[in-house]
């Protein structure tokens, strides 16, 4: 279902482009093996109708040489303009510097067919003297409708002198062809807070604009301002993410009027519980769902992706430790001390849904993954409602003084006596967890392909129902 590029390389920031009931996925494939396959990064392309089966076209846009501008070709993205499409991407290439050339530029590319794709050597649109010339990247390029013109959203820093490293700022050029820009001098979005706005991106969904961007400064995710103008003022909501920190440098296509964001869910180094994560991974896909009162934005999992888990798995409930009563596929745990339900093996790749209810908010409570018979060595998607969080808990923890080893976790509020909606899936390594419809997070879990399935409660009192497991089923 979450793809990953051959060759052990992994897929960072994905460009989508929709059209005629396709996505076109565009996507940085970093090959992390600069001693067989060089160093440099092109664009390459998946395709999907389903956002389950893919294929992948390989390259469609190739890195430059060492002395070439573009040796990585970084974020940008696609727009169709009589009847030819364009490539706006970033010029990246970090020994530029050195030399006295500005690392980042914006180049082009143009194609007739979304496969073949000619670059435009003779465009290059650089930062002006007031911006940094080494971040001015990711350019989002829109039609502006009512003042007949194109417009490009770009990550740039200004020199402002501030005694921060937090210059990031969102700016904006216009053109009446594509091919000539002049930048407003003004910023688009300046909220002295990040150290770059990474691949911003404005759309639309009711009366409510968004403006989509990345960040790595304080909690290195996908976050979202709202306004009802297309030029602001933008404003933080409560919730204001799509997901935690492993799904990063999201990006949107409107498919009819779904909304669908593409973010990668990063590896570790070594692709081992207890290293730092690192750049690319595996391609997610989420729906965005509004909440049309305020313009909030919540998240689920796309409908065609559940319904692609069809071959139920029997699940037999073994009542393992503590207090717990089931009857009927519902099983009541706490409210005191630890309860566990040993529900079966867990396959590799899996559907896990189940309903919840609680009778109070003073502990924890979730589902136990991958688990070992003695409970030694799990995985936990952990609630923790007085606490408003859902977090990834595992044992054992790599250091013992740890209380919690939740290096992912998402703001999650959880009403009392109401049943919540629980979905996982787990494809290898990668897990992706939705809430009501409302909330997700994604992850990894590394060390550990196999084990039990259990429900756990602490010191919390939780009912859950209807609880099922799934295996996908080829069409």
């Amino acid at each position: 279902m979450f793809y990953r590029s051959p060759e052990k390389s992994v897929c960072a920031d994905v460009i989508p482009f929709y059209e005629n009931g396709t996505y076109y996925l565009f996507y940085l494939r970093d090959y992390r093996d600069i001693k067989n396959h060089g160093e440099g990064s092109p664009w390459c392309l998946l395709t999907t109708k389903d956002l389950v089966h893919y294929v992948d076209h390989g390259p469609i846009l190739e890195r430059g040489g060492a002395d070439e501008q573009d040796l990585y070709v970084f974020t940008g993205s696609v727009i169709k303009s009589k009847g030819l499409y364009y490539i706006f991407y970033t010029g990246h290439n970090p020994h530029f510097p050195a030399l006295g050339k500005a690392q980042e530029k914006i180049l082009m590319a143009v194609s007739e067919d979304l496969l073949h794709w000619k670059k435009v050597k003779d465009f290059a649109f650089g930062a002006p003297d007031y911006l940094e010339p080494d971040d001015f990247r990711d350019p989002f390029v829109y039609r502006d409708e009512k003042n007949n013109q194109f417009c490009m959203l770009l990550a740039a820093r200004s020199k402002s002198g501030k005694p921060t490293n937090s210059n990031g700022i969102t700016v904006r050029a216009t053109s009446p062809d594509l091919y000539h820009w002049t930048l407003e001098k003004e910023p688009f979005y300046a909220p002295n807070a990040f150290f770059t706005h990474e691949c911003p991106e404005l759309f639309q969904i009711g009366e409510y604009w968004y403006l989509a961007f990345s960040e790595f400064t304080d909690k290195i995710l996908t976050t979202y301002r709202v306004s009802k103008s297309p030029r602001g003022p933008w404003k933080t909501l409560k919730v204001n993410t799509f997901d935690g920190h492993a799904f990063y440098a999201a990006k949107g296509t409107f498919a009819g009027t779904k909304r669908i964001n593409f973010g990668w869910d990063p590896i570790k180094n070594g692709e081992t519980d207890d290293a730092p994560w690192q750049w690319g991974g595996t391609i997610v896909p989420h729906e965005l769902v509004q909440d049309p009162s305020d313009g909030t934005l919540y998240v689920k999992c796309p409908q065609a992706v559940l319904d692609a888990y069809r071959m139920e798995k029997t699940l037999s409930p073994w009542l393992v430790v503590g207090k717990a009563t089931s009857s009927q596929n519902a099983f009541a745990l706490g409210n005191e001390g630890l309860s566990i339900v040993k529900l079966g093996a867990l396959p590799r790749n899996c559907k896990i849904t189940c309903d919840f209810t609680l009778s109070d908010d003073i502990g924890v409570f979730g589902l136990m993954l991958r688990g070992s018979e003695d409970y030694s060595r799990y995985y936990a998607v952990k609630f923790e409602p007085k606490m408003n969080r859902l977090g990834f808990d595992r044992l054992p923890r790599h250091d013992g003084c740890l209380h919690t080893e939740v290096d992912v976790e998402r703001y999650c509020p959880l009403a009392l006596a109401v049943k919540h909606h629980l979905s996982i899936i787990l494809e290898g390594s990668v897990y992706a967890v939705f809430v009501d419809d409302k909330y997700a997070m994604c992850g990894r879990c590394f060390a550990s392909s196999n084990g039990n399935l259990s429900l756990y409660a602490q010191d919390q009192g939780v009912v859950f129902s209807d609880v099922r497991l799934w295996e996908a089923m080829e069409k």
